[in-house]
């Protein structure tokens, strides 16, 4: 492996007759090169089969690119090169190197120090020891090159160690230190059948040396062939007449049988499979590992990655690819993957490699894989929500993006009360106005409301914005502060209510805190005219709040009164709030009006017929079908349903 860099560090790449005799000179070997930025800082770092037609491409056709790879061209000042013997080396390189650096537009498992592996060490004699005859398997953090058996990595230490200790009701292998175990008494362990007691000879080396096979054929997904060997060996104590072994055996052998009953098994899979997915969220992403072992699914694993705002999925899942199988000590025969790799071929050549037998990356779009795959994105995507809201319940970093919001923004006071507003409708029927609230960037669903929008006709987002408005700020109440003060102070008290108007029917009802606490930020999903549609109602209403629209195009922010609007970086934590809340209020508005739109579609005639209530419907769709039944049915007929008279029945007929 060679490594290929310019003489002078500080040569930028804006001299393009420099850059172009820099790209001609680079060979076409494997390899993995470095973008850094002006201050030498690695921004990306790739790998290519052939160097010099993979680097060259970021400088051509920039138009064609995508948006995070404009950036990094924009924000890169420099390159080098590391030549290497084969894709499979540049593979590992590159997922080194990435480790080493955490450029800023890769995408990488973050604290992947902390994944654990399972060592099995195998039994060495003559050493004089017997902790050597009857090695501990155990935890470890990095794969040595000890002749041991590792498995993983697994990005759960508790669900590794959970299930370490269900295998040791099956296989029970000694878990004690080698001091313990040199005392040369049974523990606990041995008593509650964790152990097998191999500190007072209770058990040949050779039998300890099968317990160890059997977890690793446990540990693969091979439940049968632990069944089957526990079986046989059974079988054998039975008929030499030690019983008791044979119990210990049969006791064995219901876990093993128990636990294969828990696993799912999926028809017409018999190899071993891989099933990865990938949902993502801005800058960071959660990639899945479903691992399919003989037909049955035996666990799954979710990873934390991260990467730039930019990334596309494709990018996300080459990324997680490429590192996870850097690490992976069991390479199964068929990687099931939600798209397409970008170097597909060079993927498979590489697992081929390491593995010593074929490998098949598949995408697919039906069939009992596509289940898979479906399951595996949901998993994934599961994992990103659960570390939403552990993001939401960070109140440091809650704090600091409402700082950064009202910098931002230059708003007078720390929004904590933030509301944000959409109308979703189809061609201007069935309109819904949604209205989202969250305090300390966190959301508040209980004060979620929404408005079916009445006074407009047609597709007019403007007006119908403005009658979500006016509604909104008339439940207030009479007390509804005119200097836009907050009902959220910065000192952490709870947003004051306001107490409903002085009359006397509304007196004694209670009162709505979706309503009646005063926000510090009203946002809105839309652009200028939007934003002015809303200044206009508060204006009208006599009420001062901050306003800000996000516009979808550029997701700009268009604050109330600007000349120009505000542009945040794509990837400024600041602009993912905001996003969240928008689209938030966006999947907010959508169910309701999906609601309203298909209640249109499946509804009748008769729910808009006079002295028909639900009531009523329901006993004629009984008693005659449909619509055109009770069209077909006489007065007397109907007049006999449950809750008709003959006037009634009269009016009906009448009408239809």
């Amino acid at each position: 492996m060679t490594r290929e860099a310019p003489r002078g560090a500080a040569v930028l790449l804006e001299d393009r007759e420099l850059l172009r005799a820099r790209l001609k000179a680079l060979p076409l070997s494997p390899g993995v090169y470095l973008f850094s930025d002006r201050a030498g800082t690695v921004i990306y770092v790739g790998k290519a089969g052939k160097l010099r037609n993979r680097v060259s491409s970021y400088f051509s056709g920039i138009d064609s690119h995508t948006p995070k790879t404009r950036r990094l061209v924009e924000n890169a000042a420099n390159f080098e090169v590391i030549s290497c013997a084969s894709d499979e080396e540049a593979l590992l390189l590159e997922a080194v190197l990435i480790k080493r650096h955490r450029p800023r537009y890769n995408v990488s498992l973050r604290d992947d120090k902390n994944y654990l592996y399972l060592r099995v060490p195998r039994p060495v004699e003559g050493t004089g020891r017997n902790a050597d005859l009857y090695p501990r398997p155990g935890f470890v953090r990095k794969v040595g090159s000890d002749g041991a058996n590792y498995f993983g990595p697994y990005a759960s230490s508790r669900a590794l160690r959970d299930a370490v200790g269900v295998l040791r009701t099956v296989v029970p292998f000694r878990a004690c230190s080698d001091e313990m175990f040199a005392r040369g008494r049974v523990c606990l362990d041995f008593h509650i059948k964790r152990c097998a007691g191999p500190c007072e000879g209770l058990i040949t080396a050779q039998d300890y040396s099968l317990l160890l096979s059997q977890v690793e054929t446990f540990l693969t997904g091979d439940t049968a062939g632990v069944a089957q060997a526990l079986r046989s060996a059974m079988d054998a104590a039975a008929e030499r007449m030690d019983y008791e072994s044979a119990a210990r055996l049969r006791d064995r052998l219901h876990a093993v049988e128990s636990i294969r009953e828990r696993q799912v098994v999926i028809r017409g899979r018999t190899r071993n499979e891989d099933v990865l997915g990938v949902a993502f969220d801005g800058e960071r992403a959660i990639g899945s590992v479903l691992v399919v072992r003989a037909g049955r699914v035996i666990g799954a694993e979710t990873y934390h990655l991260q990467g730039d705002a930019n990334t596309l999925a494709e990018e996300w899942l080459a990324g997680f690819f490429d590192q996870y199988y850097a690490n992976a000590q069991q390479l199964p025969d068929l990687v099931a993957l939600p798209c397409r790799l970008p170097e597909m071929d060079a993927a498979r050549t590489a697992l081929e490699l390491r593995s010593g037998h074929r490998v098949e990356l598949r995408c697919a779009r039906r069939g009992v894989l596509a289940g898979l795959l479906a399951r595996a994105h949901e998993t994934a995507t599961a994992a990103l929500s659960q570390r939403r809201v552990e993001d939401d319940f960070d109140a440091e970093r809650s704090r600091e993006l409402l700082v950064g919001l009202q910098r931002a923004l230059r708003l007078p006071r720390l929004p904590r009360r933030i509301e944000c507003y959409d109308i979703s409708n189809t061609m201007g029927t069935h309109s819904v106005a949604s209205m989202v609230v969250f305090v300390d960037a966190r959301p508040a669903a209980r004060l979620y409301r929404q408005f079916s929008i009445r006074s407009v006709r047609g597709p007019d987002d403007f007006a119908s914005m403005a009658e979500a408005i006016r509604r909104r700020f008339s439940r207030l109440g009479t007390v509804a502060r005119m200097d836009g003060a907050s009902g959220t102070g910065e000192q952490g008290a709870e947003p004051p209510t306001v107490p409903p108007t002085s009359s006397p029917s509304r007196s004694s009802q209670r009162v709505d805190p979706s309503f009646s606490a005063f926000p510090d930020l009203l946002l809105i999903d839309g652009g200028k005219g939007q934003v002015s549609a809303v200044v206009k109602a508060l204006d009208e209403a006599g009420i001062s709040v901050p306003v800000v629209g996000l516009a979808k195009r550029n997701e700009e922010l268009y604050p109330a009164h600007a000349t120009r609007p505000i542009i945040l970086g794509k990837d400024d934590p600041v602009l993912f709030l905001v996003q969240r809340i928008r689209d938030e209020a966006h999947r907010f508005a959508i169910t309701r009006h999906r609601a309203r739109r298909e209640k249109a579609a499946t509804g009748s005639r008769l729910d808009q017929l006079p002295g028909v209530g639900p009531v009523r419907k329901k006993a004629l769709i009984r008693e005659f079908g449909s619509l055109e039944g009770v069209r077909r049915a006489t007065v007397d007929e109907i007049a006999r349903v449950a809750g008709f008279s003959r006037v009634s029945a009269i009016r009906l007929k009448e009408v239809l």
